[in-house]
């Protein structure tokens, strides 16, 4: 069998293209970093086996332009390296100079023969310690940008990979749904069953007494009385059959999970990434822009390691690159005037990636430049019609500093190549949003900017907030809720003919869901309202909920090319029982709010009964536990307010006036024990009256509740609903 040459020879350059854009970018970071913090010997080391190993594997597939390039270029870096030349910044700006034609030829570009020929002796002559003179034309190179994080299989089959993993994940939460229906099914079994067993007796006397009737009418009750055996052997068939088929769904759910949960976690250590991956090229990349742009600057990158999923770090990489190139033009002086503000010379941006919790992470970009111009945004906007003079004089500083998100608004005076249309910070904030992250902006005059993303580390699945209104469901994302709340209905109010509420010294807007998506709502009468605080890019607002589900974890899926951007919604997923939910989108929601000119909001009636009713404050930090006590309280007739931790508790008790405390002894951040000991110390809650309910049953444990000041110690275990109640009772 003869060899295909043709074909290895395609194989060999496909292999040095993916070898080659590694070493190239490990060339173009280290470049960058002697540019302006000098060279250690470790890092001219490192810098020199890459171009080795790439004039090696150049030669390998013969790609001579590249060979010889290196090999000059080897030679300047192998004389810095034995230490008998000086690296001075004129041979860093040649090297870099290298980098670049041959970044052209990897990509494929025509290269000037006399160019390269007149490089290679410059290199060479530099080697010798002869002095060069640099072209004008080296900063006019254009960089050929470095590709985000490459993997050695298809993104493509990843992605189908991935794809399938979601769906095998969404048959698990139905598995679990269908072995807890055949377990009610089962259930509702057995009572029949006990009730054939206890009238046993009683249909056989009924057969013995058929003898005194009539002939047709013993006739007819034998018959009646055969189909209700038949219809009991039924049951026990059916009874029988459920047992089984409700420890096969339980099997097969156990299983199904097993199966979905290993494969889940093989896609992810796949396809998580560490962040070095989106900063690969970035440094050199700053250089450029800082070289074009007449300025100095360093680039300092903290957290690379921690791992992101792949997708988010792609996204990421567009929005990431226009804030570098902000911070360059827009953010950072010239060395001069630097200088005159008593700065160093040199510029600082830092990139840094700091994990949130497990399932999000912050990724922040700061400058110490000049900070934004307030007053210059103000004017812009009152130019451009978008403010009044009125408005622009109002804005608080915060709110001013978020005009730099406005479409078409700049404060550059220049249309260059970086910057000046207006369209970036807008492109960055939706593009941040669409992957279910949100951004903040800070800003101190002459200190500079710091610019917060906060994001998920991976986007097929996160936690969500599912919620009910107008008879439909919909998942909010949890990283945009920062409080559920039920409060009574008095708690909205009429302000400037807008429903708002007071919350923690803040006054809010407050929307029904329902208004905001023209829905039509359902009465509220039981005097509550249920209430998701958001924040939207830095804005908090209130949403009015029919029914708060609870939260759980999600799987994203897209709306497909036809449904590519819908008003509102961010996607949709699929809960345990086969339910479609849309997951809402949360900086919409917030612009549709803003245009919502109606609203359905029902007010309290001004005049409410002359005797207040007694208010209760829950503390549990179990979702379930929390909703059964609410449920028994507020069946009981009374105002029933939550808090998820002792320390929720605690503030809650401070901000308004509550009759007796309900709490869990074990919960985080402060337990039922401390809340207690705190609420005796306090001279306005020492009188409070405060129940623990807990599974703490022992004698030592409620030694320990009584000294700590509570009224009641009732053990979760034995505890039973008229118990609570009645201890409630005597204590208000």
């Amino acid at each position: 069998m003869s060899l295909d040459r043709k074909a290895l020879q395609q194989q060999l350059l496909a292999s040095f293209r993916v070898e080659a854009q590694e070493r190239l970018g490990v060339l173009a970071d280290g470049l960058a970093s002697w540019r302006e913090e000098g060279a250690s010997r470790e890092s001219i080391e490192s810098l020199f086996r890459e171009v080795h190993s790439l004039k090696g594997a150049a030669r390998a597939v013969g790609l001579l332009p590249i060979e010889q390039l290196c090999h000059a270029w080897e030679s300047l870096l192998g004389a810095v390296r034995a230490g008998t030349l000086e690296l001075t910044l004129v041979r860093v700006e040649l090297c870099r100079y290298a980098l670049r034609v041959v970044q052209k030829l990897h990509a494929g570009q025509p290269a000037d023969a006399e160019e390269q020929a007149q490089l290679i002796e410059d290199l060479e002559a530099a080697a010798q310690g002869a002095a060069i003179r640099l072209p004008e034309r080296v900063a006019a190179i254009p960089a050929v940008p470095a590709e985000p994080g490459t993997l050695r299989v298809s993104a493509g089959r990843l992605d189908a990979l991935l794809f399938h993993s979601e769906a095998l994940l969404q048959h698990k939460l139905e598995a679990r749904a269908h072995a807890r229906l055949l377990g009610e099914h089962r259930a509702a079994c057995e009572p029949q069953r006990g009730h054939r067993l206890l009238a046993g007796g009683a249909l056989q006397r009924l057969r013995e007494s058929a003898q005194a009737l009539p002939t047709a009418s013993q006739d007819a009750l034998k018959a009646l009385l055969d189909h209700l055996d038949w219809s009991q052997a039924q049951m026990d068939r059916l009874h029988f059959e459920a047992i089984h088929l409700e420890k096969a769904g339980k099997h097969l759910a156990q299983s199904l999970a097993q199966l979905s949960e290993s494969l889940a976690e093989e896609l992810q250590s796949v396809l998580l990434l560490a962040g070095s991956s989106l900063v690969e090229g970035l440094p050199a990349m700053v250089q450029d822009l800082a070289s074009q742009a007449g300025k100095r600057v360093t680039l300092q990158v903290r957290g690379a390691s921690l791992q992101v999923d792949k997708r988010i770090l792609d996204e990421l990489r567009s929005p990431l690159t226009h804030l570098l190139r902000n911070a360059v033009d827009h953010g950072l002086e010239t060395p001069g005037q630097r200088a005159a503000c008593g700065k160093p010379e040199v510029g600082l941006i830092q990139l840094e990636l700091i994990q949130e919790s497990a399932d999000r992470f912050e990724l922040r970009v700061q400058d110490d430049g000049r900070g934004l111009d307030l007053a210059q945004l103000k004017a812009k906007a009152v130019a451009a019609g978008m403010l009044s003079e009125e408005q622009a004089q109002a804005l608080s500083a915060a709110e001013a500093s978020k005009l730099v998100f406005t479409s078409g608004l700049s404060t550059s005076a220049l249309l260059t190549d970086l910057s000046g249309r207006g369209l970036g910070m807008a492109i960055v904030q939706e593009s941040v949003e669409r992957i279910g992250g949100r951004i903040e902006l800070e800003s101190a005059p002459g200190q500079g900017v710091c610019i917060h993303l906060h994001l998920p580390l991976n986007l097929s699945t996160f936690r969500a907030v599912i919620v009910r209104n107008a008879e439909r469901t919909f998942a909010v994302p949890a990283l945009a809720v920062e409080r559920c709340l039920r409060l009574p209905a008095d708690a909205v109010k009429n302000q400037e003919n807008r429903p708002t509420l007071v919350f923690e010294g803040e006054v809010l807007p407050v929307w029904a869901l329902a208004d905001v998506l023209g829905l039509t709502s359902q009465a509220r009468g039981d005097g509550y309202l249920t209430l998701l605080l958001l924040k939207v890019r830095g804005t908090r607002f209130v949403l009015l909920v029919e029914e708060l589900l609870g939260d759980q974890e999600i799987t994203v899926k897209n709306l497909g090319r036809q449904l590519l951007r819908v008003r509102n919604l961010l996607g949709a997923t699929v809960l345990g029982d086969g339910q479609l939910v849309p997951i809402l989108h949360p900086g919409d929601l917030y612009r549709s709010a803003l245009a919502t000119t109606a609203s359905t909001l029902v007010q309290a009636p001004a005049n409410g009964p002359d005797v207040r009713s007694q208010r209760l404050l829950i503390a549990e930090d179990s979702f379930t536990s929390r909703g059964l006590l609410k449920a028994i309280l507020e069946g009981a007739g009374y105002q029933v307010a939550t808090a998820s931790d002792g320390l929720e508790a605690w503030n809650a008790l401070k901000q308004g006036p509550f009759d007796l405390l309900v709490s869990d002894v074990e919960m985080p951040r402060m337990d039922g024990f401390s809340l207690t000991s705190r609420i005796r110390a306090d001279r306005e809650l020492t009188q409070l009256p405060v129940v623990l309910v807990t599974a703490l049953h022992t004698a030592e444990d409620r030694a320990r509740g009584l000294q700590a000041g509570a009224n009641a110690y009732l053990v979760k275990s034995g505890f039973e609903q008229d118990s609570l109640l009645d201890a409630i009772r005597r204590l208000i």
